[in-house]
């Protein structure tokens, strides 16, 4: 039983030996990695809290009013683009369109890939029951339809209609 014992006993003393040689060397360094931030947003963008279907939320203020920016992903088609634009179409109280007006409704968006469009419409906000303007991009990228939403008072979004559709290339 002593025996058994010594050999393990050295057994395990060698082992310790072996492995704390093999951990000593030169490749203990630190290694540093460096991971390419989002890229900020428009300066006069603010942070504002997403719905729980949103990733990001963004709202632009002026002196005339407001517009929300916001960016959703979904699985798929997210729906699909006939029912996407005729959502956004209900929310500023216009008719739906059928699938046949859609080319005339959506302009493609190249930045975004041969797929993406863009739809600029207004109307009166369902909700508010004022005067709105919305420019909706929806971009399919693989599994995934990425939705990006510029809507609020018409002159703020044309003011940050451009630097919106500049930026979205960025935004992921």
């Amino acid at each position: 039983m002593m025996i058994l014992i010594k050999k393990k006993f050295r057994f395990s003393v060698f082992l310790l030996l072996g492995l704390g040689v093999m951990g000593c060397g030169e490749k203990n360094q630190i290694q540093v990695y460096t991971i390419p931030a989002e890229p900020a947003p428009p300066e006069s963008w603010r942070l504002a809290s997403p719905s729980s279907f949103e990733k990001a939320r963004f709202t632009v203020s002026e002196f005339e009013g407001s517009a929300n920016v916001s960016m959703t992903v979904l699985q798929g088609d997210g729906g699909g683009l006939l029912e996407n634009v005729n959502r956004w179409r209900g929310q500023l109280g216009l008719e739906a369109i059928e699938e046949k007006d859609l080319q005339v409704e959506l302009k493609p968006v190249e930045a975004l890939g041969k797929d993406a469009r863009v739809v600029d419409i207004n109307g009166t906000s369902s909700r508010s029951q004022l005067e709105e303007r919305l420019v909706g991009v929806i971009a399919p990228q693989g599994e995934l339809t990425w939705f990006y939403k510029l809507m609020g008072t018409p002159s703020v979004v044309e003011k940050a209609r451009d630097e919106f559709l500049d930026y979205l290339p960025q935004w992921r």
